[in-house]
């Protein structure tokens, strides 16, 4: 606008009502709830002194009110040394079984109540055992041994939950749905949940034990069988005469890790046959059986940590020869256990010329008995990334 003088002059808006004040919806609790880690204080009560005393103390020259239920009740001795509030109240409520919950400035404090949760447990609802019995008998003398093995683990589970749950606690395993319900304290539950995880974490973990059987027939008829000493000492690289004194043992139980360079080994000493290449699969502490016409085995392989696999190994040979042991060996990852000491006899049957004693154009079959060993072989290896595809 243009003045009398020449001059310019803004016109001046008209001026607004003022607003009004917006209505507070939210309460900003960190400025109350500071009060309780923003001071420290010591108490110290030698002679018992009534909860509810003792956090009307806590609380007292703070902007914190407390309200305490009614039903609470305890006492409490001890010395707190410059803790914040809320250090002790969780020194001080948890013990008496109490929780406190902050609203604004309000401090309630109440019984604890349990929860209930849920955990899925997936095992198969079944009960699997096995029992092996080996007797020998040496001199007029004999021994027994005997190996039972039984899986439960839902009764296994059963007993562990129990021993982290407070007395007045209750679970119940419905193994058919593969649940476990538990009502008890929080902190009673996450314990539970880190059990769960451990034992599933190891019950799960799968073995795969690739099982070969072979029959050795020695080049010398008048061998008893495979002389390890001398396969021993070729595989680990020593003298086979710093061992000549050593008997041969019946049971080897040698571990070695070229399977190839040991059947080359034993090709030297005789003609090696395969009986059987069984492959198995078990989980942990779980017992696999295979069974050939010549040997029934049944192998239970245990996963450590670190990856060693324990293998309770129980095989028995079937007639005409018979023979059994049982033995629990350490097998690492990439080796194979080698089992032996299994002698019988197999008839051979083969066609000849008898000449004038033979059938017709005179000849016949000639029946032959050979001694032969048997060997067996067992290599584990843990089955990792297993899932649903």
């Amino acid at each position: 606008m243009l003045g009398a003088d020449g001059s310019v002059a803004l016109a001046q808006a008209p001026q607004r009502p003022a607003l009004p004040a917006l209505p507070l919806t939210q309460l900003d609790n960190r400025a109350p709830a500071a009060d309780l880690d923003n001071r420290t204080f010591t108490l110290t009560f030698a002679q018992p002194v009534p909860v509810r005393d003792l956090l009307l103390l806590i609380v007292r020259g703070t902007s914190l009110s407390i309200v305490p239920d009614p039903a609470i009740e305890g006492t409490f001795i001890g010395e707190l040394k410059n803790v914040t509030v809320r250090q002790a109240l969780n020194l001080i409520l948890p013990p008496l079984g109490l929780a406190s919950d902050l609203d604004g400035t309000f401090v309630r404090v109440f019984k604890r109540e349990p929860e209930t949760r849920l955990f899925d447990l997936n095992y198969a609802a079944t009960d699997r055992s096995s029992a092996s019995t080996v007797t020998a008998a040496a001199g007029g003398s004999s021994a027994t041994v005997s190996s039972t093995t039984k899986t439960d683990v839902f009764g296994d589970l059963t007993s562990g939950v129990r021993s982290l749950l407070s007395p007045r606690a209750t679970f119940n395993i419905d193994r058919k749905a593969g649940l476990l319900q538990v009502t008890d304290f929080p902190e009673r539950l996450d314990r539970v949940a880190i059990y769960l995880d451990a034992v599933q974490d190891r019950v799960q973990r799968q073995v795969q034990i690739d099982a070969r059987v072979i029959e050795v027939e020695p080049n010398d008829a008048n061998a008893p069988g495979v002389d390890w000493m001398v396969v021993a000492a070729q595989m680990i690289g020593t003298q086979t005469a710093a061992l000549g004194a050593v008997p041969r043992p019946s049971l080897t139980g040698l571990r070695v890790t070229d399977v190839t360079k040991l059947l080359a080994l034993l090709a030297a000493q005789g003609k090696v046959s395969t009986v059987a290449v069984p492959r198995l699969l078990t989980l942990n502490n779980e017992p696999a059986l295979v069974s050939t016409d010549a040997v029934s085995l049944s192998v239970t392989p245990q996963v450590a940590d670190d990856g060693v696999v324990t293998l309770s190994v129980s095989p028995i040979v079937k007639p005409p020869a018979t023979g059994q042991a049982d033995l629990i060996a350490r097998v690492a990852g990439g080796e194979t256990l080698v089992l032996s000491g299994f002698t019988r006899t197999r008839e051979a049957r083969e066609k000849k010329n008898l000449g004038t004693s033979g059938g017709w154009f005179g000849r016949g079959t000639v029946v032959t008995q050979k001694r032969v060993e048997m060997v067996i072989l067992l290599t584990p290896r843990i089955v990792t990334g297993v899932g649903v595809h």
